[in-house]
This record gives structure tokens, sequence and C-alpha cells, in this order.
């Protein structure tokens, strides 16, 4: 039988001459605690598309000529110095900091901090879509790129927003780019093809939703003015869908000028049901005129007049759903800080990210004056990097640097890449059932800390919304699975042995056996924060009485007797100071490792007869 320890305890060893006692002292242990969260009434989801944290903290620099997030990470040794960071979002303030995981189906599948950290061009390729992103934040489930709404095997997904409309939630969909482009699409859309954007502009016209907002008008120029409807190749909507959303053959009440999003932002006429299609052919501002003054600083170039804001578009989207008092869903996209990262233009990434930044104070504004953080729930977060974008001078020489700059000025940064990367991308929440996030986060990261999947969002929202009421004869059953506050724990058991283990050999060297001990680690990465453990030992003076000698002359050859993930035994040595008697990195950590040790005693030729004993202390710990 084996005895678990939660302080110091001795196991003796004796021989005629010499005898050990052995003590343990163990590592961190976490009991199995479940958590009872709020459930809320309201859910809003911010999405910078293609936002990293880099991105995030370029908008800071250029507002405030401060910067949150930033870390400095040499090459090949991994050594990351984390700059020090000064809150100026609103977001920065949430009680819920983690990151996300984003990686698809397809591509490299994985998201590895040690690879991603240790090779400067491991993220750049392999990585995820917006459409296998959004799907994985719509659903809960990962698909391969360019898939909406579908599993790898074929399978049709339920949608968030098919969900909240189940249990009787309205649902809005708002984005700076066309209403129909992949991330807004991910969560009520199905298509095999995210390109498919007239067979996705009919499934979202037709969905059920609330409110869908965007661009892609078939009239309107990227710069806002008149032209002949284009709906041909290229085109976001068929003539026949803008026909009956503009005629009123469609539930929607139908708007497009910046004066109607205004009206409605302010509260007038504020319909059951909102389409607003934007005065532009794409995107509310990006694609404007100056697009390649990438050097000039954010707002330089004319905007388009006639074109509502993001943060006006969320305030109207929110006048209209929360009409509805059984709650609502809402998704909020600023999709041009992508298009602004695949064409690594640093003036308008800075322009998106502070259009975003200003729909998130709109979205908690609404909230602490027309709801309560009681019964909404907010997430900001991103679906994936895009540009690979980091501090000047940062490459496979020099590692990651950190971005720099002052308030109104261009923040001083370099690109290294055209499309999407697997960097992790920062998530922030707060409101009813924000510790469930911080719950799901069980990966660690070594340089952005604890972070979740983003499949588990999908599943957050998805139990946030629960089940609708069963109807007719049928009686409605729920079983609510918790989360575990705190998944495992590391832990050292000794044998339980009678009286001390005895020496056996002549005056000069005597051998004997350490006992069998038992490590084990359940816990998840997020509480092992990507470390490993170690296990050591030393040794006390061998006394007899007012007789003595050293714990120099006591030697381990320590042997792993079985281990499940790969932990090593270690070297022969004294236990006069600590000696490693086994060791365990991030990956060889896990489950259970059986260890115990050859002893070997020297007994120096000057000490008398008799009866010596000594003790051994092991001590399990987390490595730092």
């Amino acid at each position: 039988m084996n005895k678990r320890t939660t302080g110091r305890t001795r196991l003796i060893v004796l021989s005629t001459v010499a005898g050990v006692a052995l003590g343990a002292t163990p590592a961190v242990a976490a009991s199995a605690e479940t958590t009872t969260d709020p459930v809320p009434r309201n859910v809003i989801v911010l999405i910078s598309d293609g936002g990293g944290y880099n991105q995030f903290d370029a908008a800071r620099l250029y507002e405030n000529g401060t910067s949150y997030q930033q870390v400095e990470v040499a090459p090949n040794s991994g050594t990351a110095t984390k700059i020090p960071g000064t809150k100026s979002e609103v977001y920065d303030d949430f009680p819920v900091q983690i990151a996300q995981s984003h990686y698809s189906a397809g591509g490299r599948a994985a998201y590895t901090p040690e690879q991603a950290w240790g090779d400067f061009s491991w993220v750049a390729s392999g990585a995820t879509d917006s459409a296998a992103a959004g799907t994985a934040l719509g659903t809960g489930v990962k698909t391969t790129n360019g898939t909406l709404g579908f599993a790898p095997d074929g399978t049709r997904l339920l949608t968030v927003g098919e969900q909240a409309m189940e249990v009787g939630k309205k649902v809005g969909l708002v984005t700076s780019v066309p209403f129909n482009h992949a991330t807004p699409a991910g969560f009520i859309a199905h298509n095999k093809s995210r390109n498919d954007y007239h067979g996705l502009a009919t499934e979202m016209i037709d969905s059920g939703v609330d409110v869908l907002i965007g661009g892609g008008h078939p009239n309107y120029t990227d710069a806002g003015t008149s032209r002949a409807s284009h709906f041909g190749a290229g085109s976001w909507i068929s003539q026949a869908d803008f026909t009956r959303v503009t005629q009123g053959q469609t539930p929607f009440s139908y708007i497009e000028s910046k004066a109607d999003f205004e009206r409605v932002a302010d509260g007038q006429n504020v319909p059951d049901k909102l389409f607003g299609l934007a005065r532009v052919a794409e995107t509310f501002q990006y694609n404007r005129p100056g697009l390649a003054n990438s050097t000039v600083l954010p707002f330089t170039d004319a905007a388009n007049a006639d074109v509502p804001s993001l943060a006006t578009s969320a305030k109207a989207a929110l006048n209209v759903l929360e009409k509805d008092e059984d709650g609502f869903f809402l998704m909020v996209e600023s999709g041009a800080v992508d298009w602004a990262g695949h064409a690594n233009q640093t003036t308008r990434i800075v322009e998106e990210q502070l259009s975003f930044n200003d729909s998130v104070d709109a979205v908690t504004d609404w909230v602490e004056n027309n709801s309560s953080w009681d019964e909404t729930l907010v997430i900001v977060t991103a679906d994936h990097e895009t540009g690979y974008l980091a501090g000047p001078g940062a490459g496979t020489e020099k590692g990651w640097t950190a971005l720099t700059g002052t308030a109104g000025q261009l923040p001083n940064v370099s690109w290294h890449s055209g499309g999407h990367t697997n960097a992790l991308v920062p998530l922030y929440a707060k409101g009813a059932g924000a510790e469930v996030l911080t719950a799901r986060a069980t990966s660690w990261d070594f340089v952005r800390g604890a972070y979740l999947d983003n499949t588990d969002l999908g599943k957050t929202i998805f139990d946030a919304l629960g089940h609708a009421d069963a109807e007719g004869d049928a009686v409605g059953v729920e079983a609510s699975v918790p989360l575990p506050a705190h998944a495992g724990q590391l832990s050292l058991a000794l044998p339980d042995i009678d009286g001390p283990v005895t020496f056996a050999g002549d005056a000069s060297a005597q051998r004997a056996e350490l006992p069998e001990v038992v490590v084990n680690d359940s816990r998840n990465e997020a509480q092992a924060q990507g470390r490993g453990w170690t296990l050591s030992g030393s040794a006390s003076a061998f006394v007899a009485g007012n007789r003595s000698f050293g714990a120099d002359n006591l030697s381990w050859t320590p042997k792993v007797v079985r281990t499940a993930a790969g932990a090593a035994a270690g070297g022969t040595a004294t236990l006069d100071k600590p000696a490693t008697l086994a060791d365990a990195g991030r990956v060889e950590r896990v489950g259970e490792t059986v260890v115990a040790a050859d002893l070997a005693l020297t007994i120096p030729a000057t000490v008398e007869s008799g009866r010596y004993g000594s003790e051994i202390t092991l001590t399990l710990f987390a490595k730092d």
C-alpha cells in the first residue's frame, strides 16, 4: 500500500554500521472542485478578424503611445521577456484575459508552443482561413479551410445562431466587410465553399436572423460613389436577393445611408428586423482611395462620407436585438483588420483596429446603461492573426522583438507574411459566465500563458444558450456536466513500510535499495504552466549517539522503473546536497512515474562501530 503525502515524512534505513531515513516533500496539489457559473441572457462576441496581439498593440501605440502585451523572445533559446504594459482599452480591465489557438482541421492542425517560439518561420505556414475559423467559433467544431458549417466528413453542423433562434433569442451579425463574408457566415450559414457568396447571401437572408449589417452593395464603389448595378462575377449579392431585401419582400426593414444607420442607433424608428447594406462595394473604409499610402498617418485619406462606423452599426443592432425579452446573440466583426494585414498596410491596420475598439466601447456602454454584467457576456477576440506583424528587426536572427512607438505616429513594426499565421491571438471576456472561458483554458504557452482553442468558444456559447422548451407531450430534460476548476494535481507517494531500510555489506562499503516512490502528475497544461517537475533528495549526517560521519559518503544511482510519458532518471551523485532522482519536462511530466535508486555507502576508516542513522528527504517540485 502506498502512502500519499502532503508534508514531510521519513522512511528509515539502517545497517549494523549505518542507517538512513527517507522523507518526502510534495509539490502543489489541487482538489477537483467544480464551478457553477451564471447563465447569460445576452451573448456578444466582437472579433478583430486577423487581429493578433501586435495588431491590438499597434492601435494602442498610435492612440496612447503605450503597449499592453508586448514580448521579446530570443531565437532558438525561447527566452521570453515581457515588456511592462499599460492598460488603455476598456477590455484591458476585463477579468478574463487568455489566449486562443485557431488551427483548422487541415494544414498544421495543431499549435505547439516549442515550435511556435523555437522557429521564427513555423507559424507562417499551414494556418486556418476565416471560413474554418468562423466555423470553429460558430459551431465548436473544426473543419477544413474554405468550408462553412460542415465538418470535414460533410456532416452539417448546428450553428450558435441557429441554436439562439431555437431557444427564442434574437440574432445579429454585423461586419465592416461584405455582410456574407466568412466570419459572419460561420455563425449561421452552411456552404462547402466560402466563395459561393450569392448562395451564402440567400441562406443568410432566409436564415431567420434579426440583424444583418455589412458592405457588399452592388450600386456603389469602394469609394462610396454611385455606379451601375453590379451582379456579375465578384459581386456579393444576386439581383434577385437585392430586389427582395430592398423592395420589402423579406421580413427585414432595409437601410443603406449613414443617416438611416444613425437614426436606428439613436433609437429612432427601430424595426423588429434590420438589413443594413452600407453604401460601399466591399469594406466600410479600408478600400477607400489612398490605399497605397501605407506610410501616412491614419485618417489622412478622406473617409467615405456616407458610410456608418462599426460602432454605429453595433448600436443599431443592439437597439433591434434588445427588443426581445428572451435576450440575444450578437457578433460584431472588424473584418478589414485582416485585409490590411494581407496587404501589410500599417496605416490602415491602425485605423481598422481603432474602429474595432470603438465598437467594443459602444457595446460595453450599452451593457452598463441598458443591461448589466450580471446578464450579459461580452467576449473580445480574433479569429486568427494576419500578416505576421512583429517589432522592428524581428526575424530569424533577432527573434521576436517588441513594437514601439509614440502617440500620434505610426508604430515601429515589421511584417513577415502576406497571409494568415498560427500565432495565438488574445481573448478578453467579462460578464455572466465569463469564468467558464478561464476554466476551458487548460493549455499553456510559455510566452502568452493559458490558452483555449477556438472550438472552446463555440462550445461555451452553446452552453450559455441552453435548449428550447419541449413541445407537445414531450418532457424536456437537461444534464449539466460541470467543468472542473482544477483538473488535476502533482503528487508524491511513498511506500508504507515497517521500520528502516537496512544496508548490507562490510565495514568499508555497504549497499541498499531505495524503495520505489511514485510521482503522479494529472495537472492540465495551464495548471502546470507548460513546465515539468523535478524529484530530488538529500541526506543528513549519519549519527550514532555522539558519533557521526558525513552524508558525502552516501550516493545513489537513480532508475526509472516505469514512466507513462518518458521521465528520466537523475545521475549518480552523493547526497550531502540535493541531487536529482528523476526529472520530467512539459511533455514527459504527464501520468505516473515510478522511480527507485541503488544506494551505496562508503564508510570512512576512522568511523567507530555502531548503529548509525540518517534521513533522506525527497522533494518533488514543479519547475520554475
